[in-house]
């Protein structure tokens, strides 16, 4: 039930957001932190957004010199943040996006032109096609097998490719995920926690994102704040006590 509600909720914000022409870009949780690549003064209002994907892709050795070779598949790509950050940070050319919301490739197409955006389930998606990188954030926790999904990736990985990897997981679930990862032949090289800096990212820009929400909280569904992650949610109380971690992984298929 949970799941249908998430998929359709995220599905009608990126319909809603086509119709009116809502500006938001990204979608994820934000990171405030130290970042290696100075962010564009016209991108400073999504600056928590973009460092976020930064950390996370800093984590790739050699992605900036390497930048023009590596051929990259992104999944949960919501509405082009990653691949803006991909193209105009990293200056990597060659890149594909899934996302499940047919509406968010919409918007996606709009903001970042000459990606092969596609609009599939990330689990069910099947391509013959090998890739040097493959990116998934914050999206795998409302799939309906991460094990399947990271099976997947593995199948489109060659030796040298990287998976950057970054999500909610609870405490009482990190030693199973970590087991999905093995079991799908993927080895874990490097793991960050970011709780500290991503709830300092809610805090700073969850009221703005969603005032009336934060204001009013009484007046809109647990549930609501669950998907948008608002200081009023338990998953930003349980990001805040560390019962929930934000964990960054790069792994490498063996």
């Amino acid at each position: 039930m949970n799941q249908q509600f998430f998929s359709t909720l995220y599905q009608s914000s990126a319909i809603i957001a086509n119709l009116f022409g809502r500006k938001r870009k990204f979608m994820n949780l934000g990171y405030i932190g130290s970042s290696t690549t100075e962010i564009k003064i016209a991108d400073s209002k999504d600056a928590h957004h973009i460092s976020l994907y930064m950390k996370m892709l800093d984590m790739v050795p050699g992605i900036h010199e390497n930048a023009k070779d590596i051929r990259v598949i992104e999944f949960g790509c919501g509405r082009g943040g990653g691949c803006y950050v991909l193209k105009n940070y990293y200056h990597i050319q060659n890149i594909t996006a899934v996302d499940l919301s047919s509406a968010n490739i919409k918007l996606a197409s709009k903001f970042v032109p000459n990606v092969k955006f596609i609009s599939a389930d990330a689990v069910e998606f099947n391509t013959e096609d090998k890739f040097d990188l493959v990116l998934n954030l914050e999206s795998s926790h409302r799939y309906s097998s991460r094990l399947a999904f990271f099976k997947k990736i593995a199948s489109m990985m060659n030796e040298d490719s990287w998976f950057v990897f970054g999500d909610l997981i609870r405490k009482h679930e990190l030693e199973k995920v970590e087991k999905m990862f093995q079991e799908s032949r993927l080895k874990i090289i490097k793991t960050e926690t970011a709780n500290d800096e991503v709830v300092k990212s809610i805090n700073q820009n969850s009221p703005k994102q969603y005032p009336l929400v934060t204001m009013f909280p009484f007046l809109f569904p647990k549930r609501i704040h669950s998907f948008f992650v608002t200081i009023h949610s338990r998953a930003y109380s349980k990001l805040k006590s560390k019962d929930t971690f934000y964990n960054l992984y790069l792994l490498k298929k063996v």
